[in-house]
Formats: C-alpha cells, sequence, structure tokens
C-alpha cells in the first residue's frame, strides 16, 4: 500500500533526524512510535477488509436409486407373452393356510407361509402378485405394522395348490429391522395380478 510505505520511509527519516539532531530526539522517537502505530493499525484494517477464500464447496452427493429388479421381470414378461396376464383371472387364485414363521429375534416375523391355489381349470400359474399387511393385535384391536407389495414367480397346474413362502422385506432398505409382535400376528394376504400359460406348455424364460 502507498500509505504504509510512505509511513515506513517516514520512520526512517524521523530515526536519521534523531541521531543527527539530538536536541529533537525526543520528539522524533515519539513521531516514529505514532507512526509505527499507524502502520500496525493499516496492515490491520486492510487484512480485515481482505475477502475470506472459500474452499472448493463439495460436489452434493446424489442418493442412487435402487434398480427395481421387480418391474423388470415385470416389463420382461410382458414383452415375452402379453396375454400371460390375461389367462387367469384374480378371482381364479386365492391363499389359504396362512401363517407367520418367527424370525431371528424373538417375537419377530421372518417370512409368511401360505397354500396358493390356482381355480383355473385350463392355465397353470406362472407369477402371481400380492398385497401383504401384518397386523399386531391386542385385546381385539388389531393395528397394522408392515404391509408390501410383491410379484413372485410360481408353478401352479390347473386346479392344483402349491405352497409359496414371502419374504419380509423392503424396497429401499437392506437393513430392515424386525417386525415385532407385541400381542397376536393377523396376516392378511390378497392376489393382485396373475400370469398364466395353458397347461403342459414351459414357462417363458425371464
Amino acid at each position: 500500500m502507498k500509505i504504509e510505505a510512505m509511513l515506513w520511509i517516514l520512520v526512517f527519516v524521523l530515526v536519521a533526524l534523531a541521531f543527527l539532531f539530538p536536541k529533537t530526539r525526543a520528539f522524533s522517537l515519539s513521531a516514529i512510535g505514532l507512526a509505527i502505530v499507524a502502520i500496525v493499525a493499516i496492515v490491520v484494517i486492510a487484512k480485515r477488509g481482505e475477502p475470506i477464500a472459500l474452499g472448493a464447496a463439495p460436489a452434493p452427493v446424489v442418493a442412487q436409486k435402487p434398480v427395481d429388479f421387480e418391474r423388470f421381470h415385470l416389463e420382461n414378461l410382458d414383452r415375452a407373452d402379453p396375454e400371460a396376464k390375461n389367462r387367469i383371472r384374480i378371482a381364479e387364485i386365492r391363499f389359504d393356510q396362512i401363517r407367520a414363521q418367527t424370525g431371528a429375534e424373538r417375537g419377530s416375523i421372518g417370512k409368511i407361509v401360505a397354500r396358493l391355489y390356482n381355480d383355473s381349470p385350463n392355465y397353470t400359474l406362472t407369477d402371481y402378485g400380492y398385497y401383504l399387511v401384518v397386523q399386531d393385535c391386542i385385546k381385539a384391536a388389531c393395528t397394522a405394522v408392515f404391509d408390501q407389495h410383491g410379484l413372485s414367480a410360481a408353478s401352479v397346474p390347473p386346479s392344483q395348490a402349491r405352497d409359496v413362502e414371502i419374504a419380509i422385506r423392503d424396497g429401499g432398505s437392506r437393513a430392515l429391522p424386525s417386525i415385532k409382535i407385541l400381542g397376536t400376528a393377523n396376516i392378511l394376504l390378497t392376489p393382485e395380478s396373475t400370469r398364466g400359460q395353458p397347461a403342459g406348455s414351459p414357462k417363458p424364460a425371464d
């Protein structure tokens, strides 16, 4: 800065005068002290006025969407056989003997086991969609503590039944806490969609 440089020059001049003229030494030393104080003040003010350099802002973290393998599987099935979802009516399949199996922790549910009936007289059930609701019933009051929609593969010939298992899962989390039942578990399992093939036909590849 120009002012700071001029003050330093003044300090040097006053120092020289203090040595050359002893009678004015006291005045010169006082002036030197004032000049040094002024220089320090100018430097401090200048530093305060400087903009603070900010580091490069970190790039925002973009949450990656999990791949929906179930939807991908569904689209493949529709492309391979568009008529499959119309061959068996939803009313022609049903679940019975529905029960919950305990999980790793005491009082928790790990999976649902049920018997799946295919009442269609002509078509083999190859895939079924479902809606699962788990209720915790305490003193005749039932509260839903978990629900999930899903699509599962099956192979149930016409007018027959097969036992199926439905895992308790969460589409967005791999570490889903166990479902704890404090009272009595009541399981509601309803079909939502079907896919069928003529009896004896091989199931199309995914």
